[in-house]
């Protein structure tokens, strides 16, 4: 070969070479090229970048000390196959920063041979700590939505556990009204037409007068304040009376005249004021007037009771409040006792309140969930026929709510685990087990505040601490 041409070799040479280094610097994955000792023979710029060197300190280094302590023997393992000649096509590892920081990468190895002797492992690896990164937040977003809507659930099977409690509470008052305004109508109708009787013949004014005061003000125990014998005996007493009088139908009658308060006497010194035409419709009319009253007060009871339900609907939700606002912590339980008036219905709920407490800041209306969620379990402790007590008091800068049942306790072995997420001590179906631990997270989390539990049979207690706003 001419001396030209091992010239134009040599340069093709190099300049092969100078692309092969300017490939490999400029390349993204990190590259090494190590010895069989573990020195390196030569690395890439996104390997220095990477692990924080500069390269002259690599002549300085061996495989061993950048590898984390973490994938050591693991990648002993790889380093020893590769010098035997297995090729590795993927491995996962753990690299070390010049600071010590742990680098995870994925990657492969191959040797490099002069004839059939391996004189260097070249690895390719790449940084995957993003990746991983991501992945773990796709895990813990996983997680999250699986909480959320287990959570979102237990809402709503304690929403449906509430409305059809309302409902339960709704519906009494308002078949109250039903009936009191179908009463009242057929009672009206019969004091017009006494009153038209009693006019058509010739009603005077000091009659008028005296039928209004005896309507208005009976001298005698209405018959709702007697015992059931008591007011059976007087309605037995107007029945003869009314016969004796020649009443015709005086035994429809019996019933509202006691209502009324009439007796037998007041009804004699009745008829001895007036004529005997005018004792029927007035009879009548002083029934009619007292069913009308009657139904009046039924109506007022009832829509009392309305607005009180709504009310404590409205205070239970905070629809027309603030996200977050300052309460009084016993309207909040006053409201979860009146939605919660079904479940509660036979058992004797005592309140041992301290009305001086400030008031306490609260998001929403999550401390309503905990309420709820802590009274149902007592009510399901004590069988609906129980007694709880709730208490409120302060201890320096907090407020502090106990809520005791007398029921038969929680187990010891159950007791510590009693505000973990999905543990539940009722039967399958009855509960989701995230009541006390949403409990538990209102409380510590929204809250800053503290709730622990203490059980014995006969006397379980729940205490809630929070911080107090003032």
């Amino acid at each position: 070969m001419s001396e030209q041409s091992q010239n134009e070799a040599h340069l093709q040479l190099a300049e092969s070479e100078q692309r092969y280094r300017a490939a490999i610097d400029n390349a993204h994955d990190m590259i090494q090229s190590v010895r069989p000792d573990g020195t390196f023979e030569f690395v890439n710029k996104a390997w220095l970048d990477t692990l924080g060197y500069s390269q002259d300190e690599v002549a300085d280094l061996d495989i061993w000390s950048v590898i984390h302590g973490s994938s050591l023997e693991h990648c002993q393992l790889f380093f020893s196959k590769a010098l035997g000649g297995e090729p590795i096509p993927y491995m996962e590892a753990v690299f070390r920063t010049k600071t010590g920081d742990p680098v995870p990468v994925e990657g492969s190895v191959t040797d490099r041979y002069i004839g059939e002797t391996i004189i260097a492992t070249h690895g390719f690896f790449r940084n995957i700590s993003e990746r991983l990164h991501a992945e773990e937040l796709e895990r813990e977003n996983a997680v999250l939505i699986r909480d959320e809507q287990a959570r979102y659930l237990e809402k709503m099977a304690a929403l449906g556990k509430l409305s059809a409690g309302l409902a339960h509470e709704l519906n009494n008052p308002a078949a109250a009204v039903s009936r009191a305004s179908a009463r009242l109508t057929e009672a009206l109708a019969q004091r017009d037409q006494a009153l038209n009787t009693l006019v058509y013949q010739g009603i005077t004014k000091d009659q008028c007068r005296r039928l209004t005061a005896l309507a208005a003000a009976p001298l005698q125990p209405r018959a709702e304040q007697l015992t059931p014998l008591a007011r059976d005996r007087r309605e037995t007493e107007i029945e003869e009376v009314l016969d004796e009088l020649g009443v015709a139908r005086g035994w429809s009658l019996t019933a509202g005249l006691a209502e009324a308060g009439q007796t037998a006497t007041s009804l004699r010194d009745l008829a001895a004021q007036v004529s005997p035409t005018d004792l029927e419709p007035t009879l009548k009319w002083v029934d009619a007037t007292n069913a009308t009253r009657e139904s009046v007060e039924v109506l007022a009871r009832s829509s009392r009771r309305i607005t009180e339900l709504v009310q404590a609907v409205k205070g239970y939700t905070h629809m027309d409040r603030a996200v977050e606002q300052e309460v009084d912590v016993h309207d909040g339980i006053e409201s979860t006792l009146t939605i919660l008036n079904h479940a509660l219905r036979d058992v004797t709920v005592t309140r041992d309140f301290d009305h001086s407490l400030p008031q306490i800041r609260v998001h929403g209306n999550t401390l309503n969930q905990v309420w709820t969620n802590i009274l149902d379990n007592a009510a399901d402790a004590t069988d609906g026929t129980g007694a709880v007590t709730i208490r409120t008091r302060r201890d320096g800068d907090r407020a502090v709510i106990e809520i005791a049942d007398d029921g038969p306790g929680i187990p010891k072995e159950h007791l510590h685990r009693i505000f973990e997420p999905f543990y539940t001590t009722k039967p399958q179906g009855a509960g989701t087990g995230l009541g006390l631990d949403t409990a538990w997270r209102i409380i510590t989390e929204e809250h800053g505040g503290t709730i622990t539990v203490e059980s014995q049979p006969g006397h379980t207690v729940f205490t809630v601490s929070l911080p107090l706003t003032s």
